[in-house]
């Protein structure tokens, strides 16, 4: 991984965990489990988190998820 990547991986790391631990909705089993998988998988992690975990207020049903 290239200084260019590795630095990516580490700003979408670092946003994922923000979002995760100021998540209301998720507990802290779940927030420290989401935590992990962003660590093991560096990039497919924090995408996986903003794309299924996370639980937005706004939305197409104009709730959560």
């Amino acid at each position: 991984m290239t200084s260019a990547g590795g630095a990516i991986a580490l700003a979408l790391f670092a946003m994922a965990v923000v979002s995760i631990v100021r998540d209301p909705g998720t507990g802290f089993i779940a927030k420290l489990a989401w935590i992990v998988v962003a660590l093991i998988l560096p990039i497919i992690g924090p995408i996986l988190w903003f794309v299924v975990g996370k639980r937005y207020t706004y939305g197409p049903s104009g709730g959560n998820r």
